[in-house]
């Protein structure tokens, strides 16, 4: 039904090129997101991630709803402009997968730790595999977004306006931006560990929802 609608909008506004404005890029992204936990849930490598993604993908589309009428984004369809799409739109979607997976981490690590709901699915998965699997999510998103940012800088610096430094898009996806270098460190400092990698993972996630809503308001 998205790529309907995805088709429909093209032919009405006479563009076939993806991205180019609020409603066009949150149906994508919503697509691409549940698209990736179809493929890993059909390697059984997740769990139960759906939990986490479904919620997230009904509000990425609730998202397109509002913000859809909203001036297109100004970028400009050069090489640095799709580098910073494709990074500022990819990287979200490896950063939900990590939080699905911190969100699986925490809940199963309750029922190993309580005693009361008798012995957990072996089809749930393990602590070990969702540890392993928040890391390259997290891996792979602060490529593709340290890539999207340097990206978005290059294509006009004059853009960012004064005091671009305290706007809150900018401190949103810094922190966001900070928590994820942190998890980065976990192979190297065991107390970034475990339960705290997990929390970290979806705190990011939660401030990169947050620039998500503080971009599609600017105008």
């Amino acid at each position: 039904v998205c790529l309907l609608v995805q088709l429909l909008h093209a032919v009405q506004r006479h563009d076939w090129l993806p991205l180019q404005d609020n409603f066009d890029s949150l149906i994508w992204l919503a697509v691409l997101l549940a698209s990736a936990t179809l493929y890993l849930q059909a390697r059984r490598t997740l769990g139960r991630i759906e939990w986490f993604v479904t919620p997230v993908v009904v509000l990425l589309l609730a998202f397109a709803v509002i913000y859809g009428a909203a001036r297109p984004h100004a970028y400009t369809n050069s090489l640095w402009g799709w580098t910073h799409r494709i990074g500022v739109y990819v990287s979200p979607i490896a950063f939900a997968i990590a939080a699905g997976a911190g969100v699986m981490y925490l809940v199963l690590r309750s029922k190993l730790r309580s005693k009361q709901h008798g012995p957990v699915d072996p089809s749930f998965g393990s602590l070990e595999k969702f540890e392993r699997l928040n890391y390259a999510a997290v891996r792979i998103g602060f490529v593709l977004l340290t890539i999207g940012i340097i990206a978005g800088f290059a294509l006009n610096p004059s853009t960012l306006g004064h005091n671009w430094f305290v706007k809150p898009k900018f401190l949103l996806s810094a922190g966001a931006y900070v928590l994820y270098a942190v998890v980065l460190h976990s192979p190297i400092n065991p107390a970034i560990r475990g339960k705290r990698m997990a929390i970290l993972s979806i705190a990011g996630f939660a401030l990169l929802l947050g620039v998500i809503v503080t971009v599609q308001q600017m105008k």
